[in-house]
Order: structure tokens, then C-alpha cells, then sequence
């Protein structure tokens, strides 16, 4: 890096800022050995300016037209490719090898999901963002009523197509093409279960979250439930770009340049994630929720899915259940262990037993390279990441292995992600099953965040916002190249949200993060 001080680059820097959408900015020069020096131009925008574009130039209605148009292309003209009549499972690739998930993962997902579902008996149903059935196709012949929207008109027609090939009757079911948030012709409590499965990460903020929420909330009658499943995690999405960009890493890659592939997915995250805690918060604008549930990811298999992501359920009043606290556990200062809880649960029998802060073995490992990550010095090497992180022992426990715990000794198992941790921690709740007795229906007090912002936005990041900054990088560009000689114009532009500043305050130019100079 050539000295960040030097008067080229503070002249390339005032003329950066005189562009309306630029708040803060600095230039610094990377030495490349393709094409010598590489100049950047790192910027803080300035967002008043950036939420005056207008509409078609990104944004909220922009982000939402996008995901219709990838829907529609990857389903329209395409006859389902689907291992099985009424399991079209076009479109879900893995982030870590771009290939199609394997066909039992995924059997195993819509499976999971079911049962989940089924558990909140539905009769009168309305799913928002059906997509190709792959709930539909299994529920809806047990309801009296399945109204089924869908933005993509591709995917409906894929879905309509299906069900005239499968056996059964499908009288219940409406096919409807409308937006999330239209609610138009629904009366208020005219559903006792509404599903929002794996569309969340398509919404292209926290408020238009909010506004289909309200909506659902509306539509559902007392006593119903808002299911809202396979949403991605918040908390965990370094750990998840970490585990992506280390899957897919050369060996030889060194440490510094995958911390900068991570910082670089984060940043250019596209899908909206959420922390486990709005949904807590949520519950103080809506009154008609009575309790929220949120659950860990459960499945046979390790993937994104089951491990980064988690189902939440808004249960709606009048609350008959019985609220309950209990003592928890700790797995650290009880020094817990698999051997450890069974023996509690086969000496002791206790009716109930809650267990917090479980490691979570699926993404210990993430996890653990994540907090090694900025420690590693520079001639460390991906190759030798792994190897450190294959020699370490495993220490927490796979959700899964704690339903087979319960199956065993005849407890019914639930698992919570509701305290929002960001090393993917859960709580666990074991509750003795007695024959021919149902298990109450009560409200457990789990642990949660110590306190819950009325500010929305702190529990999610911003994919609008991001596609809108991503705008100003042509737009500074241009302004560059008719203000400055051509030799000076920067090669690149990096958004960042906030400029590394050290101890004195100043510019801190080694930690601004370096581009990809290939």
C-alpha cells in the first residue's frame, strides 16, 4: 500500500467528495503485480442522499421486482425437474458448491417442516410465497380451506400443473398471484394459520417484513399461528460467510485474503437476515401475539439450512396456555455433557429439565475460525486453517442428538434460539412424556436478550439499502473520470458503512480492507 497521505490522493479524495452521495471517503493505492499501482477509492455514503433515488434505480420495489424475475426465469417454460411427481426442487443450490442440494437433504427439510407445521393443526390456511408446493402438495388435503400466493406467476403455473397430475383432491386450494404484502380481500380473522416458509430472506427490508407481520396478524384469528420458517440468521452471518468462503478456498490462500472474501460476502449480502430477537420485539407492536416460539433449525443432515437458519411461530390470543419458569442450567458451569444430562435424566427423573447455552456442534467449528481468523499472521494459509481446525476436539452437541436423547428416555425435547447467540448456541428443554397423558400446552420461560430495542432495524441488515448504495459505484466513477485525469481515476470503489479509524482517531489505512485485485 503507497502512502494514503501522498497530495494524488487527496486530490482524487476532494473530488470524491463532492459528489451529493458521499459522506465520508478515502484513497489509498495498492501495489498489484498484474498492472502496478491499483488505486481505490474506499466510501461512507451518505444515505439521505442515497434513499432519494428514485424507485426504479433500486431499493425496496426494486430488490422485490429482482427476486420475481429470478423466479420466473428459473421455473417458466421448464418442465419440474423433480426426482418425484410434487417435489419440484428447481432453484435450491448449495452456497457452498452452486450445485443443486442433494434429494434426501432436501426430503429430509420439507419433511422437518411439515411436522412442524402440522403440530399448530391447520385447517384454514393462507401461505405466502408457496413457491412450487413443496408444503402445499402435503398439507393442504388435511385443511378446509389453502389459499396459496405466490409473486412469481412462472412458479404458480409450475404448481398448478403438478397438482392436475397428482392424485387427490385439491377443492380447498386457491392459487393466487399477489405480493407478500397484499392483503387485499381477506377479511380480518378469516385463517387459523398463516406460513411465510423461506421467503423472508426475500423481502427487501425489516419494515416490509413488518407490514406483511401486521397483515398476518390480522388475517389470523385468536388461537391461530403465524408460522415463519428457514429464516436466515443475523447473528451468525459472519459465521456462515466464513464457513462458505473456507469450504471454497484454495488451500494456499492466505489468511488475510480470506478474511477479506468474508468481509466482502457480508457486505455484499443480497437476502434479508434477522435476528432471533425481532421477533421478540415485534411482539410489543402487536398486541394480538400471545408468545413466540423460535426454534432451531432441526434435521438428519449438516447444511446451511439446519445449521444457520431457524423457524419462528407467533402464536396468537386469548393465551390459555400456563406460563411456567423453571431453573436453567448451564452447560459451561455445570460442565455438561451428553453423559452428563443422561445420567441426570435416568437418576433423578425430574418432570422438567432446562439446559442454556448448549454449543452447538453443527457450527462449532465456524464459529471457532471465525474468532481465530483475525489473530492469524500473514503467512498463515487456509490449508493450515483447516488442518488447526480438524485437530481441535468437538465440544457441544447437535441438536439432533439431544431429540434422540429425549426419544430414548421418554421426554419430549424443545429447542430455543431465542437469546440471539452469536456463536449459534441453543437452550434446551426436556419435559418427562406420562402415558396416556398429553403434555400441557404452556408457555415456557426461555432466556432471552437482556434488553430489545424499539429499533427495528438493529435486528436486520438492509439488502435495499445495499443494492442502493452499489448504485453510487458507477455514479463516482463517471463523476471521476470527467473530473480527474485518467490516470487518476480509482479502478475501484468499496462501500463501507463507517471508515477504520486508530486510537488517536485517525485514518487507520491498514485496516481499510483490500480489494480483490484480480
Amino acid at each position: 500500500m503507497e502512502d494514503y497521505k501522498s497530495s494524488k490522493y487527496s486530490q482524487i479524495e476532494a473530488v470524491l467528495k463532492q459528489h451529493p452521495g458521499v459522506r465520508e471517503t478515502a484513497v489509498v493505492g495498492w501495489e498489484s503485480t498484474v498492472a502496478g499501482e491499483h488505486i481505490v477509492g474506499y466510501v461512507v455514503p451518505n444515505d439521505d442522499y442515497v434513499a432519494l433515488v428514485p424507485a426504479n434505480a433500486g431499493g425496496e420495489g426494486s430488490l422485490v421486482r429482482k427476486w420475481r424475475t429470478v423466479f420466473d426465469i428459473m421455473q417458466k417454460g421448464k418442465e419440474a425437474a423433480a426426482a418425484e411427481p410434487g417435489f419440484n426442487i428447481v432453484s435450491w443450490n448449495s452456497s457452498y458448491t452452486r450445485q443443486p442440494i442433494p434429494f434426501e437433504q432436501m426430503r429430509d427439510w420439507v419433511e422437518s417442516t411439515v411436522t412442524a407445521i402440522s403440530s399448530l393443526e391447520p385447517k384454514e390456511v393462507l401461505e405466502i410465497g408457496c413457491g412450487t408446493g413443496l408444503l402445499l402438495l402435503r398439507l393442504a388435503s388435511k385443511c378446509r380451506r389453502y389459499v396459496a400466493s405466490d409473486f412469481s406467476s412462472a412458479s404458480l403455473k409450475q404448481l398448478a400443473a403438478q397438482m392436475e397430475k397428482l392424485p387427490g383432491k385439491w377443492d380447498a386450494v386457491t392459487l393466487s398471484e399477489r405480493l407478500a404484502d397484499n392483503f387485499d380481500g381477506f377479511p380480518d380473522d378469516s385463517f387459523d394459520t398463516v406460513i411465510i416458509n423461506s421467503v423472508a430472506q426475500y423481502f427487501p427490508n425489516v419494515s416490509y417484513l413488518t407490514r406483511v407481520l401486521e397483515g398476518a396478524v390480522n388475517v389470523t384469528r385468536p388461537g391461530g399461528s403465524i408460522f415463519i420458517g428457514d429464516v436466515r440468521s443475523l447473528p451468525l452471518l459472519e459465521a456462515f460467510a466464513l464457513s462458505v468462503e473456507l469450504f471454497q478456498a484454495p488451500p494456499v490462500l492466505s489468511a488475510a485474503n480470506l478474511r477479506e472474501r468474508v468481509r466482502r460476502r457480508v457486505r455484499q449480502q443480497e437476502e434479508l437476515l434477522l435476528s432471533p430477537a425481532l421477533f421478540l420485539a415485534l411482539q410489543r407492536r402487536f398486541p394480538k401475539v400471545s408468545g413466540v416460539k423460535i426454534a432451531a433449525k432441526l434435521g438428519k443432515f449438516d447444511n446451511e439450512m439446519t445449521c444457520f437458519r431457524y423457524d419462528v411461530t407467533l402464536q396468537l390470543g386469548p393465551d390459555h396456555n400456563k406460563s411456567f419458569e423453571l431453573p436453567w442450567l448451564n452447560w459451561a458451569e455445570q460442565k455438561l455433557s451428553l453423559d452428563a444430562i443422561r445420567a441426570l435424566l435416568t437418576t433423578e427423573k425430574p418432570d422438567t429439565l432446562g439446559i442454556k447455552a448448549v454449543p452447538n456442534s453443527r457450527i462449532e467449528k465456524d464459529v471457532e475460525a471465525l474468532a481465530m481468523l483475525p489473530t492469524l499472521g500473514p503467512s498463515v494459509t487456509v490449508g493450515e486453517l483447516r488442518e488447526t481446525l480438524l485437530s481441535s476436539p468437538i465440544r457441544g452437541l447437535s441438536p439432533q442428538s439431544l431429540l434422540a436423547l429425549g426419544e430414548e428416555l421418554g421426554y419430549e425435547v424443545e429447542l430455543s434460539w431465542a437469546n440471539s447467540k452469536t456463536d449459534g448456541s441453543y437452550d434446551s428443554l426436556f419435559e418427562r412424556l406420562r402415558q396416556g397423558e398429553q403434555s400441557p400446552r404452556r408457555s415456557i420461560g426461555w432466556p432471552q436478550p437482556e434488553t430489545l430495542s424499539e429499533d427495528l432495524s438493529e435486528y436486520a441488515n438492509n439488502p435495499a439499502r445495499s443494492a442502493l448504495r452499489r448504485k453510487l459505484i458507477p455514479q463516482l466513477l463517471e463523476h471521476a473520470q470527467e473530473k480527474l485525469p485518467p490516470e487518476m481515476v480509482p479502478a475501484s470503489i468499496v462501500i463501507l458503512d463507517s471508515l477504520p479509524l486508530s486510537a488517536t482517531g485517525q485514518l487507520d489505512p491498514q485496516a481499510l480492507p483490500r480489494p480483490d485485485l484480480a
